[in-house]
């Protein structure tokens, strides 16, 4: 019944808003995605049973996702995406099913709000934004805000005034105390200061520091053409910068897409968090060069390589692909003249991503076709891949019902959702709905594709 009522909902929500086709279309072919993503999911949850199994992050198309502590430095960063997607679908359904398992799945990762120890502390955004962020935004419950708070007064320890940015990485060769290491990645790691800055608790300090990271991965990471680098090393005691490069993709001096794909949202969350016109000039840049440089025909269409500069035909990386689209829909929303393009661009991007679908009948995971990095790295599903997924499709579907969306972590109202007995009598008159604008970016793609 949840994935009819997924369809449901957005065909009514449609009708109460402007009835323009092309919109009531794209909205029935989101319900039809997110009742797939809540397929999958519930295929995950049945497999792993409980969070003692470990968090899933890769390999989800086998029939079995690859599991993780969430304190393994190696792929424990990736541990707040399952729950974060949980979360998801409770905002999409409402459901006391998602809710309760959202529950589940993000109490464990408390204690990682405090762990400065690992081999890059700023994951700490990552783990704790997504399941307790997405947790309090949806429920207000305030033992997630004092959990939001221990990450943000974690990740504000890390702050090297003289380099004006909270450290990365702490890995040979970027061990300190000799090194201090910022990544492009940690763009998006920034939601617990932003957002603490100003809650009871906090510290405003919080906001400076912040902001000044942004204007230090700015100018030390983001190119003049819009690309960035994927780390910058800085001499902690003087600021001085020692080295930059590109350690997940070709080269020092190509462009990594997931890293691209992790600045452009996270400068547009820097902009919504502080209205500085720079951070918004600076997201700009990075998704016009995004998009500039995706295929627009053949297989790939619309869907990045995992690194833009490298030599001949290279696999995709779709989890890439749906950062870049989530950030898309969060720019257009602020990006004034240009807000109608990047929401074209991001619709290209979803409606390109249906053809990677994980329909196998052992499959778990949303989208295939994620790629770890590297030049000996591998194609496999990726679990933030399928949360940025959902997220840029619950964002899109509030941008076309004229809705404000949603920043950070501060609680809206909680999602109405009509009685189950409702729902069967909104199919009746809602089955007929097609999803012609939607779907026909799929079908046009899948013809590119002969």
């Amino acid at each position: 019944m949840q994935r009819l009522a997924l369809l449901a909902c957005a065909s009514l929500t449609c009708l109460a808003t402007e009835a323009r086709a092309q919109a009531l279309d794209t909205l029935s072919g989101i319900a039809s995605d997110l009742s797939f993503v809540e397929q999958q999911v519930t295929k995950t949850l049945s497999s792993l049973g409980s969070p003692t199994s470990g968090y899933p992050v890769s390999g989800g198309q086998s029939g079995t996702w690859t599991t993780y502590s969430p304190s393994d430095n190696a792929e424990g960063w990736a541990s707040g995406f399952f729950p974060g997607e949980l979360w998801l679908l409770y905002q999409a359904t409402g459901s006391t099913y998602w809710l309760n398992e959202a529950q589940t799945w993000t109490t464990p990762l408390a204690s990682q709000a405090s762990n400065t120890s690992r081999v890059d502390p700023t994951d700490i955004g990552f783990i704790i934004g997504t399941s307790f962020g997405n947790g309090y935004r949806l429920t207000g419950d305030p033992s997630y805000q004092s959990v939001l708070l221990t990450a943000g007064s974690s990740l504000s320890t890390l702050y090297n005034p003289t380099v004006g940015a909270v450290r990365s990485w702490t890995f040979p060769p970027y061990q300190p105390p000799n090194n201090f290491a910022v990544i492009i990645d940690s763009m998006m790691t920034l939601g617990p200061l932003q957002w603490g800055a100003s809650q009871p608790g906090g510290s405003a300090s919080w906001a400076t520091i912040a902001s000044t990271h942004a204007t230090t991965v700015t100018n030390n990471l983001v190119r003049s053409n819009g690309s960035t680098f994927e780390v910058a090393n800085f001499n902690p005691t003087t600021g001085a910068l020692m080295s930059r490069g590109t350690f997940a993709g070709y080269s020092d001096s190509s462009t990594w897409a997931r890293g691209e794909a992790w600045a452009l949202y996270g400068f547009v969350q820097a902009y919504q968090a502080t209205d500085n016109p720079a951070f918004l000039s600076t997201a700009e840049e990075i998704a016009n060069y995004f998009v500039n440089n995706l295929p627009t025909t053949g297989p790939s269409a619309y869907i990045p390589p995992w690194d833009f500069n490298a030599p001949g035909t290279q696999p995709v990386d779709t989890s890439a692909a749906a950062i870049a689209a989530d950030g898309l829909v969060m720019l257009s929303t602020v990006a004034g003249s240009m807000s109608a393009s990047y929401l074209t661009d991001a619709e290209n991007i979803l409606g390109a991503l249906g053809s990677y679908f994980d329909t196998a009948p052992n499959g778990e995971a949303v989208l295939l076709d994620g790629y770890t990095g590297t030049t000996s790295g591998e194609s496999t599903s990726l679990i933030y891949g399928d949360y940025y997924f959902t997220e840029a499709l619950l964002r899109l579907q509030d941008v076309l019902d004229g809705q404000p969306g949603w920043v950070l972590y501060s609680p809206a109202a909680a999602p109405v959702v009509p009685e189950t007995s409702t729902w069967a009598m909104m199919l009746l008159g809602f089955a007929g709905l097609g999803l012609a604008g939607y779907r026909a970016s799929r079908k046009a793609v899948s013809v590119a594709r002969g």
